[in-house]
């Protein structure tokens, strides 16, 4: 049985990895399929978040004065609609990413 705090750590634990890959891709250009190994582990950690959420019974995550983040929460990590809003999400951060790199360049 999992718990809230079981699900902040898996958040927490992505954000971590998140953070060392866009480092090591931004200030050690050589190790960049490093960074990018960091990268795919943080959707690994942030799709064992989903399924942490899931199994939770109460899926208020955050305080209650967040209704909306609360709603939002529950709406988006819906078994029958995550994949859409996580392939959303990652077709927009991919194109993001492209603008950045064309416009430095």
């Amino acid at each position: 049985m999992y718990t809230k705090k079981d699900y902040w750590m898996q958040i927490l634990i992505a954000y971590i990895f998140l953070a060392i890959g866009i480092v090591i891709i931004k200030f050690f250009k050589e190790y960049s399929l490093l960074g990018l190994l960091f990268l795919g582990f943080t959707l690994l950690w942030i799709i064992k978040a989903v399924k942490v959420f899931r199994s939770l019974k109460d899926k208020n995550v955050y305080p209650k004065k967040f209704i909306q983040l609360n709603r939002w929460a529950k709406w988006s990590l819906d078994p029958k609609r995550f994949r859409y809003v996580f392939l959303i999400s990652l077709l927009l951060g991919a194109v993001i990413g492209i603008l950045i790199v064309l416009y430095k360049n």
